[in-house]
């Protein structure tokens, strides 16, 4: 009998054998590779990463843990999940612990305690996991140390941001639905409510009837996002219904995530009412000066007559400190016109309507300057006057009156010098126009310069008889009126300048489609 068949089926189980054993090598090299990678991706996680059975022991944790706790791999080895854990919070973590195994999942913040008793906080999350039929619980811990220092940083801005509202001398407050859902302690204390009873009130029941249709407007175009003005004056009503006037500043914000009003207001009450009493003040003081001036100038043109008559027929007849004494009559009784003309002048400017219109400003300086012919003439002033003087928007008469003022001063103050010489000129200052007047005269020593601008102020240097120190009061009222500055650079000896600046389109003006 052939040995032949029995080789081969031996030959065939060797290679059933081989085949075996090669499945069994990539099938240990596969789990490897498994074992490797997951011991790879457990190792990498963030924060510490365990596997503990239902007794809390561990069984698996990756090298955070280790770093983290201080403990060494066998020390680990020996513990258990509460360990870690000190005091109340050892308790919590135990009934959390249980509380997984029984549900399936939870999560925990508690101190992690180290080795050497450093105490972290942690965020803890954790599921149970059935590996045959036993339990255990797989999880992770994150360290929360930034979280919990943004929270403390939070509480203690919203801290202060309480304390600086409830501080606030301004009354704040949240508008959501045309009703109040916050207010500070000084918002409740100007209308007379307590901060409960405004929880919820109809925001309308707080402003006066009168201007409820403004409030109500800017309201909703600020909620619709339309740009209108964030400041405002309005009347409020307080709980006893006393009328008050406010300052009100609003904003469109997000409360609740829904769009809102944030109010800040001001009481101005006894503001307004201090401006009304000025008003009238004013007034009275105007109808005063109005009078006066009236009043006073009959008795002084009855002393010019007279003084003029005396002289006519009686001049030959008098001796020379009879005509020295009744010139000074004249003299003093013009200045004393001058004076009440320039007070009743003083009294209108800003109080009489004037109407803004384009006009040439080189054409004005010209017609001021031929007025003064004679004087610059007799004087030997050389007159400098610049090309480029432009058009500008002003009440024409009153801007005549700013550069007659200012011209005329330059000529009284040129002293003795050698080459007077007065010169007009402008500069472009953008949204601004600005002129000079320059002269090389006795200037203005520096600690005049502020003082020169108010009513009755001379300078001592110069005889000006005729003078009243009410000129540069007059310049500076209708500049100011003008939404413009005037001001002087000089040195005493060395000339001085003046320069004023007007706005391109003032207030009032026709640029702005109204008349002021």
């Amino acid at each position: 009998m052939s040995q032949k068949p029995a080789y081969q089926e031996l030959e065939q189980r060797v290679k059933v054998l081989e085949k075996r054993l090669a499945e069994c090598n990539r099938a240990e090299g596969l789990l490897f590779e498994e074992k490797s990678f997951s011991e790879a991706a457990m190792h990498g996680l963030p924060g510490v990463f365990y596997l503990f059975d239902e007794k809390g022991k561990f069984i698996r944790w990756n090298k955070n843990l280790e770093d983290v706790s201080g403990y060494s791999s066998e020390e680990i080895s020996r513990m258990r999940a509460t360990d870690f854990f000190e005091g109340e919070e050892k308790k919590r973590v135990a009934e959390r612990i249980q509380e997984t195994l029984v549900k399936g999942q939870s999560s925990v913040e508690a101190e992690f305690v180290s080795k050497s008793g450093k105490k972290a906080p942690y965020y803890f999350t954790g599921m149970r996991a059935m590996i045959g039929d036993k339990p255990y619980l797989v999880g992770m811990g994150i360290d929360i140390v930034e979280r919990k220092r943004s929270e403390e940083a939070l509480r203690e801005s919203e801290r202060k941001y309480s304390i600086l509202v409830e501080s606030s001398l301004t009354g704040i407050y949240i508008d959501q639905d045309e009703k109040i859902v916050f207010a500070n302690s000084r918002y409740a204390e100007m209308y007379g409510y307590s901060r409960q009873e405004l929880m919820g009130l109809e925001s309308w029941k707080l402003v006066h009837s009168e201007d409820r249709a403004l409030t109500d407007q800017r309201r909703a175009k600020r909620l619709r996002g339309e740009d209108v003005p964030s400041e405002y004056r309005a009347r409020g009503l307080t709980k006893s219904g006393k009328t008050i006037w406010v300052t009100r500043r609003n904003a469109r914000i997000e409360y609740g995530g829904r769009p809102a009003i944030l109010g800040n207001v001001v009481d101005i009450t006894e503001r307004v009412q201090a401006e009304q009493n000025i008003r009238k003040m004013n007034e009275e003081l105007k109808n005063f000066v109005r009078v006066v001036s009236h009043d006073l100038k009959t008795p002084i043109i009855s002393i010019q007559g007279v003084a003029s008559r005396l002289l006519k027929k009686y001049g030959q007849k008098l001796d020379e400190k009879g005509l020295v004494y009744v010139n000074q009559i004249s003299t003093s009784a013009g200045r004393m016109e001058a004076l009440v003309t320039d007070l009743l002048e003083l009294s209108q400017i800003g109080s009489v309507v004037s109407v803004f219109r384009e006009v040439s400003s080189l054409e004005i300086v010209k017609e001021v300057i031929s007025e003064l012919e004679e004087r610059v003439k007799e004087k030997g002033i050389q007159l400098v006057l610049a090309e480029n003087l432009p058009l500008i928007c002003c009440d024409r008469d009153r801007i005549y009156q700013v550069f007659e003022n200012l011209l005329v001063n330059a000529v009284k103050f040129i002293g003795n010098t050698r080459t007077p010489r007065i010169e007009v000129g402008y500069e472009d200052k953008g949204a601004l126009h600005q002129f000079y007047v320059r002269d090389n005269g006795i200037g203005i020593d520096s600690k005049y310069h502020a003082r020169i601008f108010e009513m009755f102020q001379r300078l001592k240097e110069v005889e000006d008889k005729k003078g009243t120190g009410l000129g540069l009061a007059i310049v500076d009222r209708i500049v100011t009126s003008h939404g413009g500055t005037v001001w002087v650079d000089s040195e005493k000896g060395k000339g001085a300048t003046f320069y004023f600046t007007l706005q391109k389109a003032p207030e009032g003006s026709p640029s702005n489609g109204s008349t002021k």
